[in-house]
């Protein structure tokens, strides 16, 4: 049975009250079609600042290059061949054609007749300028300059945009691609100007990149995107830069249409599409799953609410199928947070070029993308009407890859990698006792490391020394092990890793916080009873998952770590809130990944960017601890028991503490055991009782 809340709310004002699904300053609906312009520059001065003097393969010198016809569809059509067409069209579900055409010649920009050749912004004025020397437009398809204006200038962040042409006409955007400029490769940028009259018309938006080694195409969806989305503070899923205000300690790579070079999968995400009103024709639920019987249903979910049951994804890019978790006990003035679940089924067997790993086809070493679940974690972001909309940080997805998170150590040397473009780098070690699935890192992010001067230092993941396993595969860019298949990985849960619980936020520009006290940011991790079930893929590709309740059992190993913990009750008052089974350990032990970038702790000879952890069971929450389970504390760690709170342990269970950490009982808060289990306790001295 699957309760739901399904939609009572008002639909928002999105005409006269900014909304997200309107767009930046460009349409996120209908069709437009950009006019693109190639050029090379002629360093005729100084020839020495040629980057690429003698062409390439894939663009001769003085010609076109090979893949201009690639690029745009120039008319609508009943299926799409440029990739950039495909792109937008299999991400809004047919919601959004962008179309193009392109001048059918090269133009040369000398830097005899122009000096400011240099200044790469410039690129785009100057291609105008050199165009503007032909005696009218000429594209490849024979278009005018009524095919490229669409849509009415002057459109405002958020608010809708007028359909048809301008008086005089304007284009809707112009594309300048260079194959020799400063902007070399996949560099670029865009802008809501224009480059001057073409061919005696202005233009609403302009855009240059760089082609020099083959297709931008990575940062021409990145940079259009933002006329879409909004400024630089929409960075997320591999397309940041160190610079920008992010709401993670460390930089994040994953996947979204605000991507670039270190995304994983090339496409975007469902949070993409939520915000761009991108959902299936046939949804009238903004997030849409199916249910057990194949019927749609509302699949946005708030367990605490009763939102549970069995639910089947579809392929997401086909059909937009997502679930979204909202993540529990977070309070009002604090971020919230969400788990996103898509099935992607991959490139392979959906048809979709951009539903595979980003490098996959470019070397072997890279393990293609495979069909399963992929997860991640949005922070805030929430908004999607209103006068600030458009504001918020970077990095506001955290990728949560079935590889989990760990407590990556540094082996000490530096080797050669050689998976994608060969270099040195430091391996990073992962052992089995080191799995941290709270606060540890991943291989979808920047990992840091103390330098031992009082500063953090990132690491791509390139190089891990797995349990031994060297795995030289450039995981950073995605690798078949972080997707979740049915028959592999059993769900996402209470000491699963990777986790089913909320994730420390750390608010920051390059390591300096931008909150001086805790302020939105979340730094108390809450465990509770909600988990996830893969439950089987079908011969379709669609994914059986299970949202449920009440699962507190515990098998193996679980070690919890971060700066603050609490654990919840489960639904079903009677259930301990943690069951330790036969065998189990529960490891409360301090994280050796940073959880902040200031204010080091030292310990002996050991120095900590982390706070030795406190957990804590909240008033009525029990543990349990089986036959021969055991407890452990360790590295100054402290279990706070408050009232009415109690650990039950059989009698063949054990708890061990190290000599800096304690358990503390508040109040009538007790731990039930026999007699030996609670003499040993108390002459240990580390247990504590509080008022």
């Amino acid at each position: 049975m699957i309760l739901g809340r399904g939609i009572a709310s008002a639909q928002p004002d999105t005409v006269n009250v900014p909304h997200s699904t309107n767009g930046w300053y460009l349409t996120a609906h209908g069709t437009i079609r950009v006019l693109v312009i190639f050029c090379e520059l002629d360093y005729d001065k100084t020839p020495s600042r040629d980057p690429q003097p003698n062409g390439a393969d894939h663009w001769p010198k003085g010609k076109l290059p090979l893949w201009a016809d690639e690029l745009f569809d120039p008319h609508p059509a009943p299926a799409y061949l440029g990739r950039i067409t495909r792109y937008y069209h299999d991400m809004s579900l047919g919601r959004y054609t962008m179309l193009g055409d392109y001048i059918d010649t090269v133009f040369t920009i000398r830097e005899s007749e122009h000096p400011t050749l240099g200044n790469v912004h410039s690129i785009g004025s100057l291609a105008v300028k050199e165009a503007n020397k032909m005696d009218a437009l000429r594209t490849k398809h024979g278009l005018g300059i009524a095919d490229f204006d669409r849509w009415k200038r002057g459109g405002q962040p958020g608010k809708p945009k007028r359909e048809g042409p301008d008086s005089p006409h304007s284009y809707d955007h112009v594309m300048v691609i260079t194959r020799n400029s400063g902007l070399t490769h996949n560099q670029g940028s865009v802008d809501p100007g224009s480059p001057g009259k073409l061919f005696g018309f202005e233009s609403d938006s302009q855009s240059r990149f760089g082609g020099m080694y083959g297709m931008p195409f990575e940062i021409l969806q990145h940079e259009y995107n933002h006329m879409l989305f909004g400024g630089n503070n929409f960075h997320s899923g591999g397309g940041n830069a160190n610079i920008f205000t992010r709401y993670f300690l460390c930089m994040q790579g994953g996947w979204s249409m605000m991507g670039g070079s270190n995304s994983a999968l090339l496409t975007g995400n469902a949070w993409d599409r939520r915000r761009l009103g991108w959902t299936a024709p046939d949804s009238p639920y903004p997030i849409a799953a199916r249910d057990a019987q194949g019927q749609i249903v509302n699949a946005d979910l708030d367990p605490l609410m009763g939102d549970t049951g069995v639910f089947i994804l579809r392929d997401f890019m086909s059909t937009g199928d997502a679930l979204r978790v909202k993540l529990p006990h977070l309070s009002s003035t604090e971020y919230p947070q969400f788990l996103w679940l898509e099935n992607h089924q991959t490139s392979r067997r959906n048809g979709k070029l951009s539903d595979a790993f980003h490098y996959e086809h470019v070397d072997p070493c890279v393990k293609g993308a495979v069909p399963g679940i992929y997860a991640f974690v949005q922070v805030d972001r929430e908004k999607m009407s209103g006068t600030d909309i458009f504001g918020g940080q970077s990095d506001y997805f955290r990728a949560v890859p079935a590889s989990g998170f760990h407590d990556y150590l540094l082996r000490g040397d530096t080797i050669r990698y050689e998976c994608l473009w060969p270099g040195p780098t430091a391996p990073l070690v992962q052992r089995k006792s080191h799995g941290n699935a709270l606060t540890g890192g991943s291989e979808l992010e920047i990992v840091l490391f103390d330098t031992g001067q009082d500063e953090l230092k990132g690491i791509p993941p390139r190089i891990i020394v797995d349990n031994g396993a060297f795995q030289d595969a450039s995981l950073f860019f995605g690798n078949a092990r972080q997707a979740f298949v049915p028959g592999i990985h059993a769900g996402l849960g209470l000491g699963t890793n990777p986790p089913l619980a909320n994730m420390l936020t750390w608010t920051n520009t390059q390591g300096r916080p931008l909150h001086k006290s805790a302020g939105p940011d979340n730094r108390t991790v809450h465990l509770t009873d909600i988990a996830i079930d893969l439950v089987e893929q079908r011969g379709d590709g669609g994914i059986v998952v299970r949202v449920a309740r009440n699962r507190v059992r515990i098998t193996g190993e679980a070690r919890f770590c971060a700066d603050s913990i609490v654990l919840h009750r489960p639904i079903d008052r009677e259930l301990p809130a943690l069951q330790a089974e036969r065998g189990a350990t529960i490891r409360i032990d301090r994280s050796i990944t940073p959880t902040r970038a200031d204010k080091p702790e030292r310990t002996g000879a050991k120095r900590w960017w982390s706070h030795a952890t406190r957990f804590t069971l909240i008033d009525g929450a029990r543990m349990r601890f089986d036959e021969k389970a055991t407890l452990s504390l360790e590295n100054g760690s402290v279990l706070h028991l408050l009232t009415g709170s109690s650990i039950d342990l059989h009698k063949k269970a054990r708890i061990k503490l190290d000599p800096d950490s304690r358990i503390v009982l508040h109040g009538d808060a007790l731990v039930r055991g026999t007699r030996k289990q609670l003499r040993k306790l108390k002459r240990s001295g580390r247990m504590q009782h509080m008022p």
